[in-house]
């Protein structure tokens, strides 16, 4: 009788443990309105909470990293499992392992942006030699997406910060000529006043298509992903999700 009950609780905690759900960990990065840690309310914690509403068979929860962290935390032995809002082009095609990529979540676009001065027109964007301050781990294509920050520092005489927020004080100080933001960030991020004080450039710098990258080896592979991100866009949800963001 002691085995038959010791056999029933083991078939029964083997059935509880096939029917919990899997855990997936997505990496998230400052990137605001994609993901801050300034603020709780942000696109990738949205999403996050959508896709566990939405299924039980993985559970999702948000781990946040530093920029220059992104790609060691998808790799076999990183702490995450997947990536939300990332371009192709953002080193992926560098990488070591194996990765994939969904369909684009949203597209993105960037500009130069530098402070309203008197007679500063559009043609300030050409002039050579101008001081940029430019997020510590993100990608800059006209320095050849170059990642290092000592090149960037001392060969380019990019300043680097870790916020949007301090790039723009040292802007509208002074301390900096030029920066560069996403219209993501313009449109849900800046306040008016703020906005009010910036010369924005006319012409997109780069265009961004902004997908889910997965490592196929660990907890969820991008065809699962897509299939539930393309459940949201269905019903509608996804859409509800970027318009709270004003996207």
């Amino acid at each position: 009788m002691k085995q038959f009950v010791i056999l029933i609780l083991s078939v029964i905690a083997i059935a509880s443990a096939n029917s919990a759900p899997k855990e997936v960990r997505i990496a998230a990065y400052e990137y605001p309105p994609y993901f801050t840690t300034e603020n709780t309310q942000h696109l990738v914690g949205d999403i996050v909470k959508a896709l566990n509403a939405k299924q039980s068979d993985y559970h999702f929860s948000v781990v946040h990293i530093a920029p220059n962290g992104r790609y060691d935390a998808l790799r076999e032995q990183g702490c995450c499992d997947a990536i939300f809002f990332e371009d192709r082009s953002w080193g992926w095609e560098h990488v070591d392992y194996a990765v994939q990529l969904t369909t684009p979540i949203y597209e993105d676009k960037e500009r130069f942006v530098a402070r309203k001065h008197i007679n500063r027109g559009q043609s300030f964007f050409q002039v050579k030699g101008l001081r940029f301050g430019g997020i510590i781990g993100y990608h800059y294509p006209f320095v050849a997406n170059e990642k290092d920050n000592r090149v960037l520092e001392e060969e380019y005489g990019i300043y680097l910060g870790h916020s949007h927020q301090v790039n723009l004080r040292m802007l509208l100080n002074g301390r900096l000529d030029l920066i560069m933001l996403a219209d993501a960030y313009i449109r849900s991020v800046l306040m008016e006043e703020t906005r009010s004080k910036l010369l924005l450039s006319e012409q997109h710098y780069s265009v961004h298509q902004l997908s889910a990258v997965s490592n196929p080896g660990k907890a969820i592979s991008a065809d699962k992903l897509e299939v539930l991100l393309s459940e949201l866009r269905q019903t509608g949800e996804l859409q509800q999700i970027l318009s709270k963001h004003r996207l």
